[in-house]
């Protein structure tokens, strides 16, 4: 059984409260909302998470935030950046034991938001700027880990598909940025960006747990936000129009398996309904499962693909497939692709198929349900959208879709870009 409260905190800083017993802990994401204006706040947003995560004036390093989270029962902390369509969130997520676990009349929540206020409002700084270790420390890892994006050939085709694709700059990037934002990003611009932050993002604390209402508004109030003109979020979903001509492109690399991706345009968001959980079931069936098109006709009977697998994203209105193939079986997959999307938009599957779909989906759902992280994950998500995400509702749709659905939700996928990274001897574009 749950309840849940909605109240404002302050002028742009909303609480979202899950009353519930499902777990022995307390779940907490405090969320700084921001659409993106530029694509090199990707790389300022990710970089600043990473300073404010690693210490505060309080605790100045990792050991000591290590400490302070043991003497807490083992609470759990971290910090970290999304994209969710055209919004940005830098969220500080963290979890405490529930206070009927512990002794009697005692609780973690106070000592949890002071610790959470230590590190969102008093970083460690010295003359107005980033502690200058910390600040190269964690530019370098990121410089490390986006390095590590570009090597990895399978993300080295998504992101040159996704350049190919999408007309904005902030979507064609990795939701981290790129090495030479890094590069670039001096000490003084993250100051400038976690100015901003505290002063313009909207703010969205979502409680999940057991715990009195009073005591978490009496709690929370503690948290230092500013009094300031918060901006107003626009439209979460990011949606651009269909192109009649299809972008290809190829790049010839010295590697063992190639990489064919593709990128339909499908113009239903999460904001729909029934044609929204239509889409869901569709890009399952397609390539979203074991027992998926792709999966059992290119993979496994043609023995054509190393991997054949598409995913849908409600927030961009897209679905996109990603294949490792042989170079000399371009062709020949291609054709395969395009004929398991034929045999969706004219139906050619069976009554079984689609259950056996729906139910490993459903099966997904009731599993993420048990998982603390995912199950604040969807409330955030529900908040942003203004409609329930919760796992029960999404089963409802899910179960509503009918194969006449799947056929309409097909019918709307469009083709728009393929890229093939061309295993091979040469370098070099065409």
């Amino acid at each position: 059984m749950k309840s849940e409260f909605n109240y404002e905190l302050k002028p742009g800083v909303k609480v979202r409260f899950i009353q519930n017993k499902q777990f022995k802990s307390v779940q907490m994401m405090i969320s700084f909302i921001h659409e993106l204006k530029n694509e090199r706040e990707l790389a300022s947003r990710t970089l600043l998470a990473g300073i404010l995560e690693s210490s505060s004036a309080a605790y100045p390093n990792q050991h000591a935030i290590t400490l302070k989270l043991a003497e807490l029962y083992g609470a759990t902390f971290g910090a970290n950046t999304e994209v969710e369509g055209n919004l940005s969130l830098l969220n500080f997520v963290y979890s405490f034991v529930a206070p009927e676990y512990l002794k009697a009349g005692q609780s973690l929540l106070d000592e949890s938001v002071d610790f959470l206020n230590q590190i969102i409002f008093h970083p460690r700084m010295e003359n107005g700027m980033f502690k200058p270790e910390v600040f190269e420390r964690q530019r370098t890892n990121l410089k490390t880990y986006i390095q590590g994006i570009v090597d990895n050939k399978q993300s080295e085709a998504l992101v040159h598909v996704q350049r190919s694709y999408f007309d904005d700059p902030i979507q064609q990037n990795t939701p981290y940025g790129t090495e030479t934002d890094y590069q670039e990003l001096t000490n003084q611009d993250i100051v400038a960006a976690y100015d901003q932050m505290l002063r313009r993002d909207q703010v969205q604390i979502t409680v999940m747990g057991d715990l009195d209402l009073d005591s978490l508004k009496r709690s929370l109030s503690k948290f230092e936000f500013r009094e300031s003109a918060r901006e107003t979020l626009y439209e979460i979903c990011y949606s651009q129009a269909a192109k009649d001509q299809v972008k290809v492109q190829t790049k010839t690399e010295s590697v063992q398996q190639s990489k064919l991706d593709l990128i339909y345009h499908l113009p239903i968001d999460a904001h729909q309904d029934r044609m929204f959980y239509a889409a869901v079931v569709m890009n399952a069936l397609l390539g979203g499962s074991p027992q998926s098109l792709l999966f059992q006709n290119v993979r496994e009977k043609a023995s054509m693909a190393y991997y054949a697998e598409s995913s849908y994203s409600a927030l961009r209105s897209m679905v996109l497939i990603q294949t490792g193939i042989q170079a000399t079986n371009h062709d020949s997959v291609l054709t395969l692709i395009k004929e398991q999307i034929a045999a969706l938009q004219q139906g050619d599957f069976s009554a079984e198929q689609l259950a056996k779909i729906k139910i490993e989906l459903v099966n997904e759902r009731q599993r993420m349900q048990d998982s603390p992280a995912s199950s604040l994950e969807q409330a955030v998500l529900s908040e942003l959208l203004a409609r329930p995400l919760d796992s029960a509702t999404q089963q409802n749709g899910i179960q509503a879709v009918t194969k006449q659905d799947v056929v309409a939700a097909a019918s709307q996928l469009k083709l728009q870009t393929e890229f093939f990274l061309k295993g091979g001897m040469a370098n070099g574009n065409h």
